[in-house]
C-alpha cells in the first residue's frame, strides 16, 4: 500500500477504542470528529524513523472559518514532560546535575521542606522524573492569557499570586511537598517536574524556555514549538488552535496558558513533536550527530520494575514492541504520542477539545492497524453477558491504592448493565463489559481489568492494565 492509500485508509477507516468481535465498525475521521464534537485534529505519522506524513483536519476554533493545517500549534500539556526529562539528561551529560543527588543541592531560590518521609530517602531528579518521589500536586489548571500568572514560588507554596488582580483561584493547589516515601509506589506529580525545571534554571542561570530552544528545539528543527507562551509570539499565535472545554465550547480568549513550563507548558505541532520522537530515537540508537549520548537515552526508556515510567517517558513493551509514549491533558486540549524505538514507526495526535481524549485513542488504533504496529491493540473482545442476579458481585466503592491520585472508583448497575466512574477523572461514566476471559473492559480507553474475588464471591480487587503494564489498582472499600 503506497503512502496516499495509507493516508486515505486512516482518514476513512477510524476504528473504535476497543473492538468487539462480530462488529465491523469503521467511520470516516470527519464523522468521529463530529461525534465527539472535536473541532480540530493534527496528525503526524512516523515510518522507519522519519515523518511519513502530517496533516491537519477541521477548525482551529468552533464557529470560525480558519482551518487546522500541518503548521497549526496546539497546547501540548504533559507532552512537556519527556522534553524536560531529555533536557535533564543533557545536563547530566554535561556534568551540571546528577540523577541521584538530593534535589535541594540544585535548588538555589527555594528549598523542598524536609520531613519524616525524607529522613531515609532523598528526593532526586531520577525519582522525580519517574514519578516515584512521593511529591504532591498532579498538575495545575490553565488560565486565560493576559492575566497575571503566579510565580513558581506561588505554585510551590500553594498560594494566590501577589498582584492587585489575581483573578479566580485557578492555580491555588496544595503546596508541593513530600508526603510519601521517595522511591516507593508511583504517584504522577507535575509538582516534581516544576522542581526539575527550577533546578535546571538555578544550575545554569538560564530560563527553561531558552534552554529548551537552544538544546532541543533548534537542533531538531522544531520551529513550531515553544515553552514561552505568556505572551505567545505572533509567529505561533497567528496559526494556533483554540482550546475547547468539556462541552466543546471555545475557551475565553481562544487559548490559555500555564504558569509552569516543564510539567505542562509546551506549545507544539504534531509534526514537530514527531521530530522530538525522532531525535530521541536517534540518540537511543547512538547515531552520529544525536543530541544526547546513547547510554543516557537508553536509560530514559528503562522503566521501573513496578511501573511504566522511565525518565520522562512511559516505556511500554520489550524488544520489537518497546515504545515510548506520553500524552497531554488539560482543560482545552488532549493529545497522545507513541513511537516504536526499533522500527521507528509511530503516531502523534493532537486535538483542541477535552472530548479529544476519546478521539485520539481511535485515531491511534487506526494508524496501528494501517501500519501494522506490533502489540498495540487488544484483539477484538467477545462479550459475555453478566446475569442480573450476579451484578451485586461487582457493585460498590473501591479505594484506589495505586496508579492515579484520586480516591475511589464507583461501580453500580442501571437496567441490568454495569456502570463505573472515577469521580474527578475526565472520562466520566463508562459502561462496563466482561469478555470471555473474565476481564472487564470499556470502550472509553484501551484498558483491561482483572478481577480478584474475595471469599464471599464478590470482587475484592480490580487491577487495570494497558497491554501488560499495570496502570491502576483498587480494592473494595
Amino acid at each position: 500500500m503506497d503512502s496516499d492509500a495509507r493516508i486515505k485508509s486512516v482518514e476513512n477507516g477510524i476504528l473504535p477504542i476497543m473492538r468487539i468481535a462480530g462488529r465491523d465498525e469503521r467511520w470516516p475521521l470527519v464523522e468521529r470528529m463530529a461525534h465527539y464534537d472535536v473541532p480540530g485534529v493534527s496528525i503526524a505519522v512516523m515510518q522507519d524513523g522519519a515523518i511519513a506524513w502530517a496533516r491537519g483536519y477541521g477548525l482551529r476554533e468552533k464557529g470560525k472559518p480558519e482551518r487546522v493545517d500541518e503548521e497549526t500549534v496546539f497546547m501540548g500539556a504533559s507532552t512537556s514532560k519527556p522534553v524536560t526529562g531529555f533536557l535533564v539528561m543533557q545536563m547530566v551529560e554535561r556534568g551540571v546535575v546528577a540523577l541521584d543527588v538530593d534535589i535541594n543541592r540544585y535548588l538555589k531560590r527555594w528549598q523542598l521542606p524536609q520531613n519524616e518521609f525524607t529522613r531515609d530517602a532523598q528526593v532526586t531528579l531520577r525519582n522525580i522524573l519517574n514519578h516515584t518521589a512521593g511529591l504532591t500536586v498532579n498538575g495545575w489548571p490553565v488560565a486565560p492569557r493576559g492575566r497575571p500568572l503566579p510565580t513558581v514560588f506561588d505554585l510551590l507554596e500553594g498560594r494566590r499570586p501577589e498582584v492587585s488582580d489575581p483573578g479566580p483561584n485557578e492555580f491555588v493547589m496544595p503546596p508541593v511537598r513530600v508526603n510519601k516515601a521517595p522511591n516507593g509506589t508511583r504517584r504522577y506529580s507535575g509538582g516534581g517536574f516544576l522542581l526539575a525545571q527550577m533546578a535546571l534554571e538555578d544550575m545554569t542561570g538560564r530560563s527553561f524556555d531558552a534552554l529548551a530552544d537552544e538544546l532541543v528545539f533548534r537542533p531538531l528543527g522544531m520551529t513550531r514549538t515553544t515553552f514561552q507562551s505568556n505572551p505567545l509570539s505572533d509567529r505561533f499565535a497567528l496559526n494556533i488552535a483554540s482550546g475547547h472545554g468539556p462541552t466543546s465550547m471555545p475557551l475565553p480568549g481562544g487559548w490559555h496558558v500555564s504558569a509552569e513550563m516543564g510539567a505542562g507548558g509546551i506549545f507544539t505541532t504534531a509534526a514537530d513533536y514527531a521530530r522530538f520522537h525522532i531525535g530521541f530515537r536517534n540518540a537511543w540508537l547512538g547515531r552520529p550527530n544525536a543530541i544526547l549520548a546513547k547510554e543516557l537515552a537508553r536509560e530514559m526508556a528503562v522503566r521501573r520494575a513496578d511501573g511504566e515510567f522511565g525518565i520522562g517517558w512511559r516505556a511500554l513493551g520489550v524488544g520489537a514492541t518497546l515504545r515510548v509514549n506520553h500524552g497531554g491533558s488539560n482543560g482545552g486540549y488532549q493529545s497522545e504520542t507513541n513511537s516504536y524505538l526499533e522500527s521507528g514507526d509511530g503516531g502523534m495526535v493532537f486535538t483542541n477539545a477535552v472530548p479529544g481524549l476519546f478521539l485520539f485513542c481511535e485515531v491511534l488504533n487506526t494508524i496501528a492497524d494501517v501500519y501494522d504496529w506490533p502489540d498495540f491493540m487488544p484483539p477484538p473482545k467477545v462479550v459475555v453477558p453478566i446475569p442480573a442476579e450476579e451484578l451485586y458481585k461487582y457493585e460498590g466503592e473501591y479505594k484506589i491504592v495505586s496508579g492515579i491520585e484520586l480516591p475511589l472508583m464507583k461501580i453500580w448497575s442501571e437496567n441490568g448493565v454495569l456502570k463505573s466512574e472515577i469521580p474527578g477523572l475526565r472520562v466520566g461514566v463508562r459502561t462496563m463489559f466482561m469478555d470471555d476471559t473474565g476481564r472487564f473492559f470499556n470502550q472509553s480507553g484501551p484498558y483491561e481489568t482483572t478481577i480478584h474475588y474475595g471469599p464471599d464471591g464478590r470482587a475484592a480487587e480490580l487491577v487495570a492494565y494497558e497491554g501488560s503494564e499495570e496502570i491502576l489498582r483498587a480494592v473494595r472499600s
